[in-house]
């Protein structure tokens, strides 16, 4: 799935888009004002372009159990965030999901699932609607059939645009989000209008990290400078077609530059993975916590010292010479 905060979600969107206007910077605050948990690693779909490596069977083996979840779920009510997103993996896989909706919603935090659609049945969206969830994203990378299913192997384009409009029926604010590949750059703007059609709010895209599956297909995925340049200016006139009608974000910027941004400006922002291990953010490889073991306080404490910490610096700087780094996001670095 696609993220508009921090790359929370299984797809490759970049990196905090729709955060990088945020003024709230990590050092005004004494707890985050987002945290964006990766309930699970699981998933219904086996996508070329999965930022998460997700997938049938693909669960880490130490995922949170039902005690750590509800002590985290504790932890966030008291420091009162406010902002939260569950995503995968396929959140709604989660055996959890329904029962951790329902607790973050009567706490008062306002909640954005972020799925492709794929398990929501009129039922679930109702439900959705009754609990209150200010939002769902669904990730619809193609206007075809033949784009979309080529991207996320497993998936039906026509039950995830079913899901989108039984969210809809039900009253369910909705976002899609979109990835580029050299595939199915051409179609964004009929995908733009095809989220109006669906009664979408939001629009959000960016270029496609290469980093997770995208490594390994990455010589069947990457747009060229070309194609992206005219992806860039359609999406530039739709943002102005559809004003005020819906938002139509795109983030051109390139990871490093984003990155750069972000070292000296910190998003307020924790990513949860599945195990309960805390990244910096997720087009990095560094981890500040786990939450496990330590308070969600004592994470965010380490947090904030996290971004001055000079390996961080050492390798968005290593990304000028070798963009390719991003492979290693995986493998996890402690601070």
């Amino acid at each position: 799935m696609g993220e508009h905060a921090a790359l929370a979600s299984d797809d490759s969107v970049p990196v905090n888009a729709g955060t990088s206007n945020d003024p709230t910077e990590s050092s005004e605050l004494t707890a985050p004002l987002y945290v964006a948990w990766q309930l699970t690693n699981e998933c219904n779909l086996a996508c070329l372009h999965c930022i998460e490596e997700s997938g049938p069977g693909k669960a880490f083996v130490d995922e949170l159990d039902r005690a750590q979840v509800f002590d985290i779920l504790a932890q966030l009510a008291a420091l009162q965030v406010p902002y939260l997103s569950l995503s995968g993996g396929e959140p709604m896989l989660h055996p959890l999901f329904f029962e951790m909706v329902e607790r973050i919603c009567a706490d008062g935090a306002q909640l954005k699932i972020e799925t492709n659609a794929h398990c929501l049945d009129a039922p679930a969206c109702e439900r959705l609607a009754a609990l209150g969830v200010k939002a769902v994203q669904v990730s619809l990378d193609g206007a075809t059939p033949a784009t979309y299913n080529r991207m996320r192997a497993r998936g039906d384009f026509a039950r995830a645009v079913e899901g989108v409009r039984l969210l809809q029926a039900a009253g369910v604010p909705v976002e899609i989000n979109f990835s580029p590949t050299c595939f199915n750059v051409h179609e964004i703007g009929a995908a733009v209008d095809l989220a109006w059609t669906l009664g979408a709010y939001s629009f959000y895209t960016g270029r496609t990290m290469y980093t997770g599956n995208a490594v390994k297909t990455w010589h069947l995925l990457a747009p060229t400078e070309e194609q992206y340049q005219h992806f860039f200016a359609t999406l530039q006139a739709k943002s102005e077609e559809y004003r005020g009608r819906m938002r139509v974000y795109f983030h051109e910027l390139g990871l490093l530059e984003e990155l750069r941004y972000r070292l000296r400006h910190p998003a307020a922002l924790l990513i949860v993975l599945p195990n309960g291990l805390v990244k910096l953010i997720n087009a990095l490889p560094f981890v500040c916590g786990d939450l496990r073991r330590e308070s969600l306080q004592t994470v965010w404490d380490n947090f904030q010292r996290a971004w001055s910490n000079p390996r961080v610096t050492q390798f968005v700087e290593e990304l000028a010479a070798d963009p390719r780094r991003t492979a290693s996001l995986h493998q996890w670095i402690r601070l």
